[in-house]
C-alpha cells in the first residue's frame, strides 16, 4: 500500500475527530447549566459536565495539531464509552452509529498516534523505515 496515501487517511480522520470534538466540547461551555443537568438527568454528578468539556475540547485540539495524540485518543475513548454506557444506554444502533464512529476513530488515533504532519513528531524519536513492522 502506498505509505503516502496511508498518512493522509490517517491524517484526515485525526483533524476530522479532532473538529467533531471541538464542536461538541464547545457547545457544551456554552450550555453548561444545561449539560450538568442533563448529565444530573440520566444518573451523573453536574461537576461531571465541564471534565468532559475540557477533555472533548482539549482532546480535540490535541487531535487536530498532533500533540499528546495517544494520550487525547485514549481520554476521548473513554468519554466515548462512557456516553454510550451512560446517555446512549439501551438506544438502538440507529440512533448510535455516530458514536460508535467516533468511538473507533478516538481509539485508533490512541493506537496509532498522530504520524504525519502531526506536532508528536517533533518530539518523537525517528524511526528508519527498515525498523517499522509491516502487517
Amino acid at each position: 500500500m502506498n505509505q503516502t496515501l496511508t498518512n493522509i487517511g490517517l491524517l484526515l480522520v485525526r483533524i476530522f475527530t479532532g473538529v467533531i470534538f471541538i464542536v461538541h466540547g464547545s457547545q457544551k461551555f456554552q450550555g453548561l447549566d444545561g449539560t450538568s443537568g442533563f448529565f444530573q438527568s440520566i444518573g451523573l454528578p453536574g461537576w461531571l459536565a465541564p471534565v468532559v468539556a475540557t477533555v472533548e475540547l482539549v482532546g480535540g485540539i490535541a487531535l487536530v495539531l498532533g500533540i499528546g495524540t495517544r494520550l487525547a485518543g485514549a481520554a476521548l475513548t473513554i468519554v466515548m464509552i462512557g456516553v454510550l454506557l451512560t446517555a446512549k444506554k439501551g438506544q438502538p444502533f440507529g440512533s448510535i452509529e455516530f458514536d460508535l464512529l467516533i468511538l473507533f476513530t478516538s481509539l485508533q488515533q490512541a493506537l496509532v498516534g498522530g504520524r504525519f504532519l502531526a506536532v508528536d513528531q517533533l518530539f518523537g524519536r525517528k524511526k528508519s523505515e527498515s525498523s517499522n513492522v509491516q502487517v
